[in-house]
């Protein structure tokens, strides 16, 4: 016997050739398709907002509870970030401190000490023929032609133009421009050989002060017959020995173990076109005072006859090139100012005593 009669089959088939003719009919487009659509999405639209209205509160509870540990260790986790950023702020700011009492004692230049003036870039970017921009300040805001001209991240370059209200600023890529440079980092005094030992608390040697202690100790008695010579009241000598004498000596010896130093050499820092790394020359390669690695930081290093004052960010080493016989060292240094994005520039008032205007 047949599961389905004849009459069923065809009703089925009916059923099906009308849904098949129906979706196609809705992915042509049809204008009575369409209007019953919208008529349908806009009669159900108030029980959609309905259904939201009272679905989100239970989405945002169930969210709630089963995403609370997580939120816990996030706050945790901001939590030490946060107290970590304090810690370093503190020792940031009590590090400024320090620096600038002894600069002051020790009567040292500080960038701190020259007032700024911020000037906005017109005109156009630098690009490959021509490494000078115009900013929008003058002589008459105190810029005179030399000024060193710096931005948040370093060295930009300096002043070669100065009108009433416009100035020009050669970049450090310039060919023509050059500046008085010191190469810095902090090496230890003496390289280890071996893995430095560590004492219980966890330190590494070099970081403990030993100190050593030595105490003697020395009793001396009188025998008995040198104590004979001794009367007492009855005009009888006293035989009995004298009280011991005991001589206490303490040597204390202090070794301090040496500190992480820090290495100094100085160069000339020279432009050498916009596409490639400013370099620094004059460098003795000196095993005395440690070598010259990549990653060393670059800064301005002042004196009489420099532009720019002493300790201005300029980048970092990007390659060492030794070269023969006694030429030194060539840096190449990578720039830490983006020459290509430059907005807002900083003239510091800054003249040395000698050779102003250069």
């Amino acid at each position: 016997m047949a599961i389905y009669s004849a009459g069923r089959r065809r009703t089925m088939l009916i059923l099906l050739l009308t849904s098949v003719l129906l979706i196609t009919l809705d992915l042509r487009g049809n204008a009575v398709f369409n209007a019953a659509r919208s008529g349908f999405g806009y009669a159900l639209r108030p029980l959609e907002i309905a259904g939201d209205v009272i679905t989100s509160p239970i989405a945002r509870l169930w969210s709630g509870v089963t995403e609370v540990d997580d939120l816990k260790d996030e706050n945790r986790r901001l939590q030490d970030l946060v107290d970590a950023q304090r810690s370093v702020e503190i020792a940031g700011q009590n590090a400024l401190i320090e620096n600038r009492r002894l600069r002051s004692l020790l009567d040292l230049e500080s960038l701190a000490e020259y007032d700024r003036v911020t000037a906005g870039i017109i005109g156009s970017s630098p690009s490959n023929f021509d490494q000078r921009v115009e900013i929008d300040r003058g002589s008459r805001d105190g810029i005179r032609v030399g000024m060193p001209v710096v931005n948040n991240a370093g060295l930009v370059g300096k002043i070669t133009f100065a009108a009433p209200e416009v100035s020009t600023v050669m970049l450090v890529t310039d060919p023509q421009y050059s500046v008085p440079v010191k190469v810095v980092a902090e090496v230890p005094a003496t390289p280890p050989t071996v893995p430095p030992s560590t004492v219980p608390s966890g330190l590494a040697v070099e970081d403990v002060t030993t100190t050593t202690s030595t105490t003697t100790t020395t009793t001396t008695t009188l025998p008995p017959e040198q104590t004979a010579d001794f009367a007492v009241g009855d005009g009888s000598p006293d035989l009995s020995p004298l009280p011991a004498t005991t001589t206490t000596s303490s040597t204390t010896t202090t070794t301090t173990l040496p500190p992480i130093e820090e290495r100094r050499e100085t160069g000339l820092l020279n432009g050498v076109g916009a596409d490639r790394f400013p370099r620094v020359s004059f460098v003795a390669d000196s095993p005395q005072f440690g070598r010259i690695a990549e990653g060393d930081a670059v800064l301005t290093a002042g004196g009489s006859l420099s532009l720019a004052p002493p300790n201005i960010p300029i980048g970092r080493i990007a390659n060492v090139i030794p070269r023969a016989g006694t030429a030194g060292l060539e840096l190449e240094t990578e720039l830490n100012a983006d020459l290509e994005r430059l907005n807002f520039l900083s003239v510091i008032l800054y003249q040395p005593p000698t050779g102003a205007g250069r």
